[in-house]
């Protein structure tokens, strides 16, 4: 089997590598700080002392980091993968990062006859420990049919979005788009029905059927009304998001209005010190607005 290195040991990434782990595959780990490794060299995994040790280690490396910066760090920069990086060797980005920083880091990883893939996930930490993720791939046919052993290992559903770099990150920002619209509609309702004495539990019971029926409402729901807050995907985390589908609307000239909405939403949450809660957490900032 494929030697696999794996940075980046966040809410996300701790659960990816420990189903990697238990499909058979050797795993080499790094992580800014290295507690976030203790139960995963307990189960077996090998710590190395940067991404560029990661790299010497490994037939394929993942990345799963907080953004474009921290990519493009892990990646090319001083102690990064692309250092010691070999010919053969299989970079996978699986981070939600702008599409343009995925072109970048993958034109100076071929500088180094290095295949680089885009592949961001959909679903929560939960979904991720289950080895249930969607997987979507951006880079050459040849580099994801090598690697899709791995992400089948991952994923409950993966989908090659096509041969250039960036477009897997692309499809991301679209899928994080209607999640993060979503949300904003999910709580909408839900302060509505407050507000004109309806009890939101009666609003998830009905939109359980029909067309009204967003697995938004499914899962954050439930963590709405109880004030569960605890971060499964944060407000930074969609800001940063929505934030990259608008500039990405604005280079080919699409129109997001809805977008914008749930933007400035967040960016109050945000504002309110509500940054590192989940992004369902602008229901608070609609029941300030309504006086609740």
């Amino acid at each position: 089997m494929q030697r696999i290195g794996f940075i980046g040991l966040g809410l996300m990434g701790r659960g990816m590598s420990r189903v990697l782990l238990d499909a058979g595959y050797s795993l080499t780990v790094w992580n800014r700080t290295t507690k976030k490794a203790d139960e995963l060299m307990k189960a077996g995994a090998v710590w190395a002392g940067s991404p560029a040790e990661v790299a010497a280690a490994s037939d394929v490396v993942i990345t799963m980091v907080t953004d474009s910066a921290a990519s493009e760090e892990v990646i090319c920069g001083p102690a990064g993968v692309l250092k010691s990086a070999r010919p053969d060797l299989c970079v996978v980005d699986m981070s939600s990062i702008a599409p343009e920083m995925s072109r970048a880091i993958a034109a100076r990883a071929r500088e180094k006859s290095v295949i680089m893939l885009d592949a961001p996930v959909t679903g929560n930490p939960k979904v991720a420990a289950a080895g249930k993720l969607g997987i979507m791939v951006g880079g050459p046919v040849e580099a994801f049919e090598k690697c899709k052993p791995i992400f089948e290992a991952m994923a409950a559903k993966i989908v090659h979005v096509g041969e250039k770099n960036g477009l897997g990150t692309t499809l991301k920002l679209i899928n994080n788009l209607i999640l993060g619209v979503a949300i904003q509609a999910s709580a909408e309702a839900l302060v509505l029905a407050e507000k004109v004495g309806i009890d939101p539990r009666k609003v998830m019971e009905i939109t359980s059927v029909g067309g009204a029926r967003t697995g938004a409402m499914e899962t954050r729901g439930p963590w709405m009304i109880e004030r569960n807050f605890d971060p499964h995907f944060t407000v930074h985390n969609m800001y940063k998001d929505l934030s990259n589908a608008m500039k990405l609307a604005d280079g080919c000239g699409a129109v997001l209005p809805a977008t914008s909405i749930s933007l400035e939403m967040l960016r109050a949450a945000r504002s309110q010190g509500d940054g590192e809660k989940d992004s369902c957490i602008v229901l608070k900032v609609l029941e300030r607005l309504a006086g609740l």
